[in-house]
């Protein structure tokens, strides 16, 4: 391996030599790299102490007479400087005993060895203690405790000082007081970073806390350790301080080859100023300059010849880089990276204890540890199967405890003797289980020894050999069976034969059509109902031996029918198919056929054969059947419709007559006022009911016009809790669940209630008036698979109704949604309440699920997607209460197809203050606005008309005149329904003269703020 230099460069032209441990020094480098350590106390250099190497790193690189002594031996070690006080005691003193060296002296010295030994530094500058110099010097001397990381002393760091002329010793204590002082604080630093460093287990932990330390130790701008890797440099932690970061990989071609040839050639390398250095390119000048580095330090570390890292101080500006400074980068260098080499080899460790732990565990054999007595003391789960206990009842016990005891006496035999040989020994035994039972197995037992060779435990690998034994106690049965057969061999083809015969005669007389084919579609057997029926339908008759296809080549048509089918079996399909077979003007019946592969001895295709069943009756009863069953699905259908529409009538006949009989007494003219009022609110009221009764009609059938609005899901349901009570009757326990966060949906606010109280009624009926109802709201529910259909992970509101009833049968739960269907008896419902639900579901862009258990009740959930809360306020709504607000003689065009409704609407709109004009349709309306609108405030329209409809005619206006609003009215509208979002304000039929004034005023409002002037 080639030496390594330790060289610092300063600048461009100023090279400084920079000691390290061992790897320079001068002439006492030199000679301590060639001195014999491993007879030393001390041994190798490569395994002394971080606190050793820093100390002689430091004496070696200082001018001054430099000594260290360690150990209890009090070993020496010196450099150049304090070699020239030794005279002819140098080189032998290297190593040596300090005060054998300096035996003259022991009995003054010793005094102030033992006193620094204890602890306490220790200054001789009263003792003067004169050398054999050249020049007749005199030195004193002094003495600093090493400590470990647990405070005892290890050694003692020495210095030698001149006593010269008065005037020049101040100022040489002092600096060597500073030099002193300086020491002891970078080998306090040292010291503290490599406790720091120890506890950690992460290469990134241990540059994180390096860099940090060492940044703020000498001032810098940033600080990092970079791993080398090819033409790569990748920084995964820094320590900055006033400037960015630059984590990640960078290449080093931008340092320039100059840099790159002084990294090769040194460990050290140092620049102070970054902008006058001629050694960087422009565009590595540019680079470091992009980083905001003036002047940095970079440590090459090396391991062998390959660099394998560098840790880099930087500062921001130029700045002169101290020798010292520079020596404590390069300690820190060596320091991190045997930190980090030693995490990464304790992370590897631990990876390879894991990997072994696994496989030991998942071994597919029986394996454990035991001790020379045969204790347990580790097993794994296949050895814990093989003796039939767990893993803690096995840890108790030991081999002989789990063993038949005729095998005792060898098991333990075996463990000794390779507890006492080293060498594997293997024998197959009896476990016994806590059961009773038993089972053979085979174990090898072979000794594991530590890394000193010393005996560790004991490897027992066991191998489950009953399934060995079962296989040989059938070969034993099979070859006893086989002698038995070859004794009872005549008879037993007798009695095949006849088997053989009868199976062929039940074949050749059975109805089913059976034949066998070649690969080349030439039969090898068919019986007389396959070759009757062939000769039917094709007219002629085949045998074995015959090629099909050479049968049928007059009959092209049958003959690629008959490839066809038969093409797919003799290519290895095993298939059953139906089809229809023969010529139409002879006949034509339906088979059933099946294929299946013939096998030669070597498994190899050799052709097919089939099975075949005329079906033809059999398809045309399932045919009828299914006619059968739609006719009557459509009779099911018609008396539902029957029953509806009875129904209905019957509601709408009550509500007319009540409607009647209030007009009727409203025109005696002598009605009092009171009784004139109730019959009002008797008509008004049944209109009300009317207008519910359709849009319940309307919204079954999934074509109700909807209203969607944003609201909370959790406060509806809690609003309506109330009626949920009174409505399911005092028996029953309704409990609500809602979460404390809102869950807005958006949707009709009407139509959600009445789904809620349908589901709500439905549970009453199923719990027959008591039990236990239970409302809960969830959000951010998954909407699932239901009925066939795919589920949606988008985020849904999920409002569940879980009753106590009598649940539903299997048979009868996907019906339940089906119009007109109900399990109730007649006049109790017409099977329309959950139809509804299902049709508000669908239309709000959601779904209902139903999960039922007969006897213990049923829960119906309403998923709906989840929306971010509406911004409208509730100042923006219509309101409902109070007569409504009168026009200001705003012209409005009410456009309606129905002659009636149009004198009515337009006499309401001129009670009302407003100026009206009519038009019978669209396309009139549009010719009455004209190009410029004709000076009308509004349009007034209805939905459904002959031609353009009124959705199609609001688009039309809103093009030629946005700010023309328009009002659209409908009592049921396909167009509304699918699509709810048109964004133009909709009445709904039948209205009142208030509820139109209402929404004429708001709209108008709306406008007036939209086309006002800024103040």
């Amino acid at each position: 391996m080639k030496q390594r230099h330790a060289v610092m460069h300063r600048s461009s032209n100023v090279t400084m030599c920079i000691p390290a441990c061992l790897m320079d020094g001068g002439a006492m480098g030199a000679l301590m790299r060639a001195h014999d350590w491993d007879a030393s106390p001390l041994g190798d250099p490569a395994t002394w102490p971080p606190s050793l190497t820093t100390l002689t790193g430091v004496m070696l690189g200082s001018r001054q007479p430099t000594f260290v002594i360690w150990g209890p031996e009090r070993r020496l070690l010196y450099n150049d400087s304090f070699a020239g006080l030794l005279g002819a005691a140098h080189p032998s003193a290297l190593g040596r005993d300090y005060l054998q060296v300096w035996h003259d002296l022991g009995a003054e010295l010793g005094s102030f060895v033992d006193e620094a030994c204890s602890g306490r530094s220790v200054d001789t500058a009263a003792f003067e203690h004169v050398v054999r110099s050249p020049d007749g010097g005199r030195f004193s001397l002094s003495y600093v405790p090493i400590r470990d990381p647990a405070g005892r002393v290890d050694g003692l760091w020495g210095t030698c000082t001149e006593i010269a002329d008065q005037r020049f010793v101040e100022g040489e204590r002092q600096e060597a007081d500073a030099t002193l002082r300086e020491n002891e604080e970078r080998q306090s630093f040292l010291l503290d970073l490599s406790d720091a460093l120890r506890p950690l287990n992460t290469p990134t932990d241990i540059v994180e806390v390096a860099a940090r330390r060492l940044g703020e130790r000498v001032g810098a701008s940033r600080v990092f350790y970079a791993e080398i890797a090819g033409s790569l440099m990748t920084v995964e932690r820094e320590y900055v301080h006033g400037v960015g970061s630059i984590i990640g990989e960078h290449s080093l071609a931008a340092f320039g080859p100059d840099l790159l040839a002084a990294y090769r050639d040194g460990v050290v390398v140092a620049v102070d100023d970054v902008p006058s250095d001629p050694r960087f390119t422009v565009e590595a000048r540019a680079g470091l300059r992009s980083r905001q580095v003036g002047a940095f330090v970079d440590v090459v570390l090396f391991r062998g010849d390959e660099w394998v890292g560098l840790l880099a101080v930087q500062s921001a500006t130029p700045r002169a880089w101290t020798p010292a400074e520079g020596n404590l980068i390069r300690e820190v260098g060596e320091r991190v990276k045997a930190a980090t080499e030693r995490a990464r080899a304790e992370v590897a460790l631990r990876e390879s204890e894991e990997r072994l732990a696994a496989i030991f565990s998942a071994a597919s054999v029986g394996l454990s540890e035991v001790d020379a007595s045969g204790r347990y003391l580790r097993v794994n789960t296949e050895m814990c199967r093989i003796l039939g206990r767990s893993a803690d009842e096995v840890l108790s016990i030991g081999v002989a405890d789990v063993t038949d005891p005729a095998y005792i006496p060898q098991s333990l035999a075996t463990i000794a003797q390779a507890f006492e040989t080293g060498h594997s020994s293997a024998l197959d035994k009896l476990y016994r289980r806590p059961d009773g039972t038993s089972i053979w197995a085979s174990s090898s037992v072979r000794r594991l020894d530590d890394g000193q060779g010393r005996f560790k435990d004991l490897l027992v690998v066991t191998a489950d050999l009953s399934h060995r034994r079962e296989a040989e106690q059938r070969l034993a049965e099979s070859e006893r069976r086989l002698q038995l057969l070859n004794e009872t061999l005549e008879l037993q083809v007798s009695e095949r034969t006849a088997e053989r015969n009868l199976l062929a005669t039940i074949v050749e007389r059975t109805d089913i059509m059976v034949m066998a084919s070649d690969l080349n579609y030439n039969i090898l057997a068919i019986n007389k109902a396959n070759a009757d029926e062939f000769e039917r339908i094709y007219g002629v008759r085949p045998k074995v031996g015959d090629n099909m296809l050479d049968l049928l080549a007059d009959q092209p048509e049958h003959q690629a029918q008959v490839k066809a089918g038969w093409g797919r079996g003799l290519a290895g399909e095993e298939i059953t198919l139906v089809q229809e077979f023969g010529d139409p003007g002879r006949v034509r019946p339906a088979y059933e056929i099946s294929f299946r592969t013939l096998r030669g001895a070597d498994g190899e295709r050799t052709g097919c054969y089939q099975f075949v069943m005329d079906v033809t009756k059999r398809l045309r009863d399932q045919a009828e059947l299914v006619l059968a069953q739609e006719a009557l699905r459509q009779s099911q259908k018609l008396e539902a419709v029957g029953q509806l529409t009875g129904g209905v009538a019957h509601d709408f006949n009550n509500l007319l007559t009540i409607i009647r009989s209030s007009v009727d007494f409203l025109r005696r003219p002598d009605l009092p006022e009171v009784r004139k009022r109730r019959y009002l609110d008797a008509v008004s009221e049944t209109v009300d009911r009317a207008a519910k009764l359709t849009g319940q009609l309307l919204a079954f059938a999934r074509r109700q016009a909807l209203k969607p609005e944003v609201f909370s899901a959790g406060q509806r349901v809690s609003a309506i809790a109330d009626m949920l009570d009174t409505l399911t009757g005092a028996r029953v326990q309704v409990l609500i669940e809602v979460p404390d966060t809102a869950c807005h949906v958006r949707a009709d606010v009407s139509q959600f209630e009445t789904a809620l109280v349908n589901m709500a009624v439905n549970a009453r009926d199923a719990m027959d008036g008591e039990g236990t109802l239970i409302l809960r709201v969830t959000g951010g529910a998954a909407l699932p698979a239901v009925r066939g259909h795919a589920g949606c992970e988008k985020p849904f509101v999920a409002v569940s109704l879980t009753d106590t009833g009598t649940g539903i049968l299997p048979d009868r739960i996907e019906r339940i949604f089906e119009p007109f269907f109900t399990t109730k008896e007649v006049g109790r419902g017409t099977g329309l309440g959950l139809s509804q639900v299902f049709g508000f579901a669908k239309q709000s862009g959601g779904d209902v699920d139903v999960r039922s258990v007969v006897g213990r009740g049923t829960t119906f959930t309403l998923y709906l997607p989840e929306v971010a809360a509406s911004d409208l306020s509730s100042g923006e709504r219509i309101q409902e209460m109070g007569l409504a607000p009168l026009g200001s003689g705003q012209r409005i065009l009410v456009v309606e197809d129905n002659i009636g409704v149009g004198q009515f609407a337009t006499q309401i709109l001129e009670d009302l203050g407003y100026r009206t004009a009519w038009a019978g349709n669209a396309e009139e309306a549009l010719d009455r606005l004209g190009r410029d609108g004709d000076g009308f405030d509004l349009i007034f329209s209805d939905v459904v008309m002959p031609g353009m409809g009124g959705v199609a005619l609001a688009r039309e206006l809103q093009q030629r005149w946005p700010d023309l609003p328009v009002v659209l009215t409908s009592g049921y509208s396909h167009v509304l329904a699918q699509e709810s979002d048109h964004g133009f304000a909709l009445l709904h039929k039948p209205y009142s003269a208030e509820q139109l004034g209402r929404i004429l005023h708001q709209v108008l409002g709306v406008r007036s703020k939209l086309t006002a002037p800024a103040a």
